[in-house]
This record gives structure tokens, sequence and C-alpha cells, in this order.
């Protein structure tokens, strides 16, 4: 297997993953991203998730990406965002910055050896070994620990609504506890949030909400279901926290809005000028 060196491995493209990678390239640190499917940003925009706002970025790099954002029109001054636009942007990010985004890779084994990380990683062509100074997960799950993933206590599966006047009709009241609807950037964007069991997988809960919105009264009966998120909302603790011996877990979903976990990412690199820097976190 061949092996490779970086500085820090960064797993999960996420929001906080990207800005993390971001500030380590800016620093000179040779950074690999490893991401588990073929998306960038999914914990927000696959998930359905456009966050609560307005939000005030405290870095440079996340002002800039809200600065495009507005001017690209997929972000209002309130912070309603458009998700799907979010995607070329984060990509454009990567491109800029030449952050090296492993797809379509999982990471089978971590182990620490000598104040370093020895990461076993398998992609279409097989296993490879790269070593790391410092890891940094941003993954919801915690996919730098295969043994021991996290699993979130409270979850939501969420759905872009379609009514025959989408944008003029009056969303009806929530069904129970369980439901709430967020807007994105444009009238017609109507997003349903059902709470889910938690150890239901995704196409259980999918099934699951197919069956709770057969139930739905006589108001909501002109709304459909238009597409369904392709993963979860979860609840999960900000951090960063970090493990004893030494990787560092910012979950990048954590955040109220994208635009708070690309910011946190790239604050965090910043501020520690490495994850190494124990007293900064």
């Amino acid at each position: 297997m061949k092996q490779t060196e970086y500085g820090l491995l960064v797993a999960g493209a996420t929001f906080a993953g990207i800005g993390a990678a971001a500030a380590a390239a800016e620093a000179n640190r040779s950074v690999v991203v490893v991401e588990r499917t073929a998306l960038v940003g999914r914990e927000f925009i696959d998930a359905m998730n456009p966050g609560r706002g307005p939000v005030s970025p405290k870095t440079a790099f996340a002002r800039s990406f809200r600065d495009e954002a507005l001017a690209r029109n997929i972000m209002s001054e309130e912070g309603l965002l458009h998700l799907p636009a979010l995607h070329p942007l984060l990509c454009l990010r990567v491109k800029e910055y030449g952050v090296n985004v492993r797809f379509l890779t999982e990471i089978v084994e971590v182990i620490e050896r000598g104040g370093r990380f020895r990461v076993t990683l398998l992609d279409a062509s097989g296993l490879h070994r790269v070593t790391a100074d410092d890891i940094l997960d941003t993954t919801t799950r915690r996919y730098t620990v295969p043994g021991n993933l996290y699993a979130p206590a409270h979850k939501r599966l969420n759905a872009y609504l379609h009514h025959p006047e989408i944008g003029k009709a009056p969303l009806p009241e929530p069904i129970d506890e369980a439901m709430s609807i967020a807007r994105g950037r444009f009238p017609s964007e109507a997003i349903l949030r059902v709470c889910v069991p938690p150890k239901l997988d995704w196409l259980q809960a999918k099934q699951w909400l197919y069956r709770y919105w057969e139930a739905r009264p006589a108001a909501w009966a002109p709304w459909t279901i238009a597409a369904v998120a392709g993963g979860f909302e979860s609840i999960v603790r900000r951090g960063p926290q970090r493990a004893a011996d030494g990787r560092t877990w910012l979950p990048s979903e954590a955040y109220d809005h994208p635009m708070e976990a690309i910011d946190a990412g790239y604050g965090l690199l910043a501020k520690t000028g490495g994850m190494r820097n124990e007293a900064a976190l």
C-alpha cells in the first residue's frame, strides 16, 4: 500500500471541513480531506437544512463566502438560503485553495503511533495508507473512530414541499410537535422538518415519513412532498472536542447555519496555527 504523509487530515468535505482545509492551505500545511460520499457540504445541502439566520461571520474567509452568496442572490440578508446553489460555491473554494479532496473514500482504521496518525483508507482502487500529524473530524458520526461511531439522540428527516399555488398559499399550523417548517431563499421553498425515531436508518425513516405524511390533516391535503433529503439533519453538540490521542472533533452540523460552520472550521485552524496547540482549543 502506498503511504503518503500530510500535516493535517480532515474527515468530511463539510462546510467546517472545507473552511479548516482552506486555513491549513493558507498556512502552507499539507492537507487532505477524506469524504465518504461524492458531495461537499452534504450535512446542510443534502440534508435540506437551510439553517437559521442571520449570521455575522468572524473570519475574512467566511465573510467572503457570505458576500458571494449574497451577490449571487442565493442568500438573503436575513440568512435564508437556496441550498443547491451552495454546492458550486464550495467547489470553487476547493479549487481556489488547491485542497486535495478524496471523494468516495472510507476511513477504515486510525492508529496513533509516535505522536502521528496512521490512517487506512478504502476507495474503489483498494486500500491505501496515509500518515498525518493531526486529525480534524468534522463529520457528525465521527468517522475517524470507526469502531465507535457517534449516534445522535435526535434527528430530523427533511423534505421540500409543493403546493399548486406555492409561494402564495399560507402554511397551515404544524401537525404536531415533531413537525416544523423552514423557509429557503425564495417564496417557493418550504421545507418540512420532521423529528424521526433515532434508531431508524435512512430508508426506514423515509418510509416512516411517508406514512406520517399520508395521515396528515385536511388543512395539509393540498401540500405534497416534492423531494426528500438524502440524509438526516442531526442534533449534535458543538466542538471542538479533543480526544485523548490528540484527534479533534468539530462536527460541522452542530452549527445553526452553514456560514457559521465554515467560519468555525476556518477560525479553528487560523486560531491554533495547527491542531497540536491544545491550549488554544
